[in-house]
């Protein structure tokens, strides 16, 4: 009878655990799969301000040396260079954009603001056009070269971010004349929903990132350059390797990019300090839900020749995708791939840690492989921070 008993009590013990599990999973696949939410604002205070400075609490973020938007509801702007701190604040140079500070409440101290298009961060013109794709018409900004130059760059945003997430390379290639297309993919908003209503982590995305060159092509572009920021980059490489028009692009611009899903997931739980056994059950439940299969979204494992040039920009700090896989991909490719490594700085914030260097890098590459010709000033802001590494091997 006792032993019964602890059968009983073990098998409801193990049962609870496993449905503990099951919900740990779901509830962490969501966070793949379902078009994320808005994010909020307040991750920061604003104590002060004055003529072109701004005192706000301090943290791990409004403390990070270099050049980062501050965003409300209401507005944005830049910060620049620490001028002070203390144990509860950061002063700090502050450039206004749009809006005026709300002196008590709370901001949010960010790459880039989510809110911002090309004409409201660097007063470029630009225009939001339609694109023809495989599941009906995207919207995209079309910001045009003002210039002889017929490079489009079609810039792909990553998972959980907006088209926003373009801007600085944007700013920091629209004083050389480049075109941008700087698209909305399946699941964004005022873009179609993709038939299951789920993201594929760049498995399907990459139709429409196809369809968005052929836009370009049809409208005058002679050379092409996919940019993709984190999810973007597996978008772009999954363009490179099952599209019929990679013939039709000269080279690809990756930032973080999450290159290994798999990977991905294994690093970040590591990160938040979730136990690794929760892995396993959230990728069972994707690919349940959503039909993954993990193993086509690991570009390290494909070996085969990249058909353009790549240059891949990833940070030492990232905390969303792993450097290590980076780094790994491009000992498999290192013909192809320009690899550049930065200390400081978290995901997609190459430009963030040191706008100058990070133009230099981008304009450097693009005139050695000839993907841009007209030659004018950046409009990126300068700033003097740690310079990255470019170039050699890891």
């Amino acid at each position: 009878m006792k032993t019964r008993t602890l059968a009983i009590g073990a098998a409801i013990v193990l049962g609870l655990a496993v449905a503990v599990l099951f919900v740990m999973a779901w509830r962490y696949s969501n966070d793949l799969l379902l078009p994320p939410r808005p994010s909020t604002l307040r991750e920061q205070r604003v104590f002060a301000a004055g003529p072109g400075w701004v005192r706000i609490s301090r943290d791990h973020e409004s403390e990070a040396t270099g050049t980062w938007a501050l965003e409300w509801p209401a507005g944005c702007g830049w910060v620049d260079s620490v001028r002070s701190m203390d144990d509860t604040s950061v002063v700090r140079d502050y450039r206004a954009t749009r809006g005026t500070l709300p002196i008590g409440d709370w901001v949010s101290v960010r790459g880039v603001s989510k809110t911002a298009d090309p004409g409201s961060l660097f007063g470029l013109p630009f225009e939001t056009v339609d694109y023809p794709g495989p599941l009906g018409h995207y919207p995209a900004w079309f910001v045009p070269s003002g210039g002889a130059d017929t490079t489009w760059f079609v810039a792909v945003h990553g998972h959980g971010a907006s088209r926003a997430e373009a801007l600085r390379t944007v700013g920091t290639l629209a004083g050389r004349g480049a075109t941008f297309l700087v698209i909305a993919y399946r699941n964004d908003a005022g873009a179609p929903r993709s038939p299951d209503g789920f993201v594929h982590l760049g498995a399907t995305e990459w139709q429409d990132l196809e369809a968005a060159v052929r836009y370009a092509r049809a409208r005058g572009a002679r050379r092409v350059v996919p940019v993709g920021y984190s999810m973007g980059g597996q978008i772009v490489l999954q363009f490179l390797r099952h599209s019929d028009l990679v013939r039709e692009v000269d080279g690809a611009v990756l930032e973080s990019p999450m290159l290994d899903w798999s990977a991905g997931l294994a690093y970040r739980a590591r990160v938040l300090g979730i136990p690794p056994l929760v892995v396993v059950p959230v990728r069972g439940v994707a690919t349940w839900r959503a039909g993954l299969d993990w193993t086509a979204l690991d570009q390290v494992r494909d070996r085969a020749p990249l058909p353009v040039p790549v240059l891949l920009f990833h940070g030492a700090g990232d905390r969303f995708a792993p450097i290590a896989v980076s780094e790994a991909f491009y000992r498999a490719h290192p013909r192809e791939v320009t690899f550049v490594r930065y200390e400081t700085g978290n995901h997609v914030e190459a430009w963030n840690v040191d706008p100058a260097t990070y133009a230099d890098t981008l304009e450097r590459w693009l005139d050695a492989h000839h993907l841009l010709s007209a030659v004018r000033d950046s409009i990126s802001p300068p700033a003097p921070h740690t310079r990255p590494t470019p170039g050699g091997r890891p």
